[in-house]
């Protein structure tokens, strides 16, 4: 038994049942004499007719219409809009509440349903659309109808059907015809993996110059078509245009990021080194990898200049390449690559590739700094990095010519030191005659000092006593 809120009027649901079945049966008879009958509609030639009663009750806009409309009882209503058998369907509802949903008219009748404001038909027509099952080649009206009737529970469920066959739609010469409104929920979905971004990032593409192609002249000397489209995709598809370059695969940047003008800045070039060390990879690899983008960018804007004749291909590349450049290991690297490929490319000099694994010594006393660098036989580097926190090791001393490191004491080549005292050179690094890694102002420089390296600084370098010295060792790199 039902028993409505606020009353004590109890129903039996299946003697509503049976009620709402006798009222269909004289629905279905369709005969005219019958006085139940008073409203009369014509679709496609044929008649329905209908009770005035039933039709107002279950419509606000049925009661408008027929109260303005109609004087007589044999007055005829003309529907245009739908079919015959549609609009059955949608009488058959009214009469019973149900009706026969399928593939084919539920679109319809979802229409008819907003139309005529019968909330319930709508809602009859979701649950049906939820379990409907989707297919590529009507998927794109699916969409329009998701967005034309603000149905956001189908939502969800084409957003998956989408994802799970973006392949197929992707793939089809028709999704350059598709409208922008399927191509924007296509490419707005944050479940997708890279894979399917950097399919989606294309499709849109494609779509995007396709667009611009209808609305110019193709054959115009003048179009900057890469321009034209990346203008129009940054307007379109902001979050197309914005995605994140550095976190794409290696191929698809090779072969069409690039290739259609979107070219990574330093910093996305720096981010996709340090992803490809995470990677494991060696060092080696890594710079090839992205040298070969910038190398391709380089290519691409030659090609793209006005003047590609006076074009440095050379210091375009290191100009992509300025951020890898400051964190690239080149110690790491072997030294048949560094010669053949980091230095034949142009990237660093003879000079700085034969000093890659030298080590560099910094000395920082009361905000100066001065530096040297050396080729580092003895294993100072390493002695440093194990005295000291972080390769940093500090000590206090009240001379302003000295500085005697007494912890780090190592055997003095018996050669001598092919560093010589120079004019000019006001401090050294060197082993006193015990050993003792000291730093020494030229005038306490001696005769049995081993000379490891010379020291400069951008600015006039001097200690100042009683305060402390910090001396780091790292490799030198370049």
């Amino acid at each position: 038994m039902l028993k409505l809120r606020n009353s004590n009027i109890l129903y039996s649901e299946p003697f509503v049942n049976k009620i709402l079945q006798e009222r269909f049966k004289t629905f279905i008879l369709q005969d005219p004499a019958n006085e139940h009958f008073d409203v009369t509609f014509e679709i496609e030639g044929r008649k329905l007719y209908a009770n005035k009663l039933i039709l107002i009750s279950a419509s606000e806009t049925m009661a408008s219409m027929l109260s303005d409309r109609w004087k007589k009882k044999d007055e005829v209503v003309k529907i245009e809009t739908y079919s015959y058998d549609n609009f059955y369907e949608f009488l058959r509802f009214i009469y019973t509440g149900g009706c026969n949903l399928t593939n084919e008219n539920v679109f319809k009748l979802v229409d008819m349903a907003e139309f005529y404001a019968v909330q319930f038909l709508k809602e009859l027509c979701h649950t049906f659309l939820l379990k409907m099952e989707y297919n590529v080649e009507r998927i794109e009206e699916m969409v329009e109808f998701y967005e034309k009737y603000s149905l956001d529970s189908m939502k969800g469920a084409l957003k998956v059907f989408v994802r799970c066959n973006l392949d197929k739609i992707v793939s089809r010469k028709r999704i350059l015809s598709s409208g922008k409104l399927f191509v924007e929920f296509m490419s707005l979905n944050n479940q997708y993996s890279q894979k399917e971004k950097e399919s989606v990032f294309e499709a849109v593409y494609k779509w995007t110059e396709n667009q611009v192609l209808k609305q110019k002249d193709a054959e115009d000397e003048n179009i900057n078509l890469f321009e034209a489209v990346k203008d129009e995709l940054s307007v379109a598809f902001p979050h197309i245009y914005a995605m994140d370059k550095s976190a794409m695969n290696y191929n698809f940047l090779m072969n069409f990021i690039v290739r259609k003008g979107f070219f990574l800045s330093p910093n996305e070039l720096k981010i996709l080194y340090e992803r490809y060390r995470m990677n494991s990879l060696i060092e080696d690899i890594c710079f090839r990898t992205v040298f070969n983008l910038a190398e391709k960018q380089a290519l691409q804007r030659q090609k793209l200049a006005s003047d590609g004749e006076n074009f440095n291909l050379i210091d375009s590349i290191k100009a992509d390449l300025s951020e890898v450049i400051k964190i690239a290991k080149f110690y790491q690297m072997q030294n048949s690559f560094l010669m053949d490929f980091v230095f034949a490319k142009g990237i660093i000099t003879a000079e700085q590739a034969r000093h890659v694994d030298d080590t560099r010594v910094s000395i920082k006393n009361n905000g100066k700094v001065i530096v040297g660098v050396f080729t580092d036989s003895l294993n100072i580097l390493r002695a440093i990095e194990q005295k000291g926190k972080h390769c940093v090791y500090s000590i206090q001393s009240q001379s302003t010519t000295l500085l005697r490191l007494l912890e780090l004491k190592f055997k003095v080549p018996i050669t001598a030191s092919k560093l010589m005292k120079m004019d000019g050179i006001e401090w050294y690094l060197c082993l006193d005659k015990n050993g003792i890694l000291t730093f020494k102002h030229h005038s306490k420089v001696v005769e049995n000092d081993y000379l490891l390296a010379e020291m400069k600084s951008e600015k006039k370098f001097s200690i100042t006593p009683y305060t402390r010295t910090f001396i780091s060792a790292c490799v030198n790199n370049i």
